[in-house]
């Protein structure tokens, strides 16, 4: 059995995502369901305490204190050396959320614009929250139909620093006909006619990934129109923790780690063996899968050598 997985959210910077946030409980419920184990960081983001952690969300910093110039060396060693981020912004960048994520994120090739995106055609009860349906192909993006990209601002994706490490990628933009956004320059706030802006990025960094999204409500539980229960918005942010988490710095790594795969369960199986759970008969989901996926396995082969013989 491996070591359990360990995840950190940021808790230095007045965040609006934490552990004990109750709009965010089915997303907290997740991470504890998958197995995975939840910390924070408090009190300054610094080498030692990020060691800790396979992945670190950082969930819309606001209203300061702003990341200071250590912790973004920090996150940026962190991620050089495996480790991987989660990156949320939300609408308006960083000058509405009076905070200063985007000194991190242009180091990884992404810029969170100062604007709010909308859509007159394809949204989710109101024009600011724009159904996103147009995707590159990624891990991250498959089996998606469409997300609720809900009071959000767009990226600007620079691939200028890339190099044989670096990989920096758009992978789900606004629509091609129909978008739009409001956004901010010295004079104030205009309305813009643009479209197939980009909204997610994904990023290798070296030995590290980056997954980068200016849009907190998709991991709200508040409202079923554009939280995470909303169109395949849960989908995504269980396909973007996969992707962060099944990273290998070399071949001996792709032997010894766990791949994180999300898969739809039946809803009898999965109660029936939460059930199991309960009763101590295994210790959680991971350890179910993986014991069937054995026994299927030998079963296999049994067939396979039995076969042989004949």
């Amino acid at each position: 059995m491996t070591n359990k997985i360990a995840i950190g959210f940021d808790c230095t910077h007045n965040n609006k995502l934490t552990i004990e946030n109750n709009a965010f409980t089915d997303f907290i419920q997740y991470l504890f369901d998958s197995g995975f184990q939840l910390g924070k960081i408090e009190a300054g983001i610094t080498t030692e305490k990020l060691a800790s952690y396979d992945l670190f969300i950082i969930g819309v910093p606001h209203l300061g204190p702003n990341l200071g110039p250590e912790e973004i060396d920090d996150l940026i060693d962190y991620v050089k050396k495996g480790g991987s981020l989660l990156i949320i912004n939300d609408g308006g960048g960083d000058y509405e959320n009076k905070n200063n994520l985007s000194e991190l994120t242009k180091h990884f090739g992404i810029i969170f614009n100062n604007d709010k995106l909308y859509d007159n055609k394809s949204f989710s009860q109101e024009n600011s929250h724009p159904v996103i349906k147009d995707f590159s192909p990624h891990y991250i993006t498959r089996d998606l139909n469409q997300f609720i990209h809900s009071n959000g601002c767009t990226l600007t994706v620079d691939k200028s620093i890339e190099n044989e490490k670096i990989d920096i990628n758009g992978i789900a933009y606004s629509s091609e006909n129909t978008s739009w956004h409001s956004y901010l320059d010295g004079d104030g706030w205009h309305d813009e006619s643009k479209q197939h802006l980009p909204i997610i990025g994904a990023v290798h960094y070296e030995l590290g990934k980056v997954f980068a999204i200016g849009n907190l409500s998709i991991f709200s539980s508040l409202n079923k129109s554009y939280g995470i229960s909303a169109g395949d918005n849960f989908k995504l942010v269980s396909n973007a923790i996969s992707w962060l988490l099944n990273k290998a710095g070399s071949e001996e790594e792709k032997l010894l780690k766990p791949i994180y795969s999300t898969v739809a369960i039946s809803q009898d199986l999965f109660y029936w063996a939460k059930d199991m759970i309960n009763l101590g008969k295994w210790k959680d989901l991971e350890e179910v899968i993986n014991f069937a996926l054995r026994i299927i396995k030998l079963r296999l082969k049994e067939t396979d050598n039995n076969d042989t013989d004949e």
